[in-house]
């Protein structure tokens, strides 16, 4: 079976204060025990919270990780994936061997300090599935 890693990718770009969100690469079509790599990259602020979310039908939209510095993820792995940040504006989403099955699609996202007090966002994905419309935890996926 083929495992589908979708990473979501917001076009046009949603600028919050010129935040923008940045995936490399944009979509992955695995093969179940094929090693993954992504890596999201942020400009436009200083140190931002950085965070993947999971998006599955079953489970819908779930927090995987969360980032609020360099060198800490919070957790640091769940399952076959692990995140990491070793600077101020990237974090990597990795799995030696992908065992999941099916589609599934992560988001990255970020927000500057404090920005969960305005309800604004950034983060991106295609704009070829219209069930991303949800607000939640203070961030928006659109």
């Amino acid at each position: 079976l083929l495992y589908i890693l979708s990473l979501k990718l917001l076009i046009p770009i949603i600028f919050v204060s010129g935040l923008q969100v940045n995936q490399n690469p944009l979509v992955l079509i695995l093969q179940r025990g094929e090693p993954l790599k992504v890596v999201c990259s942020i400009t436009g602020t200083n140190n931002p919270n950085l965070y993947w979310y999971r998006w599955t039908p079953t489970d819908g939209f779930k927090l995987m990780f969360s980032s609020f510095s360099v060198g800490m993820v919070d957790p640091a792995s769940v399952g076959d994936f692990s995140s990491n940040r070793s600077g101020l504006l990237q974090i990597v989403l990795e799995s030696k061997s992908v065992t999941d099955v099916g589609s599934v699609v992560w988001f990255c996202a970020a927000s500057p300090h404090s920005m969960t007090d305005y309800n604004e966002c950034c983060t991106k994905t295609l704009r070829d599935e219209n069930c991303f419309s949800s607000s939640f935890e203070g961030y928006c996926l659109i």
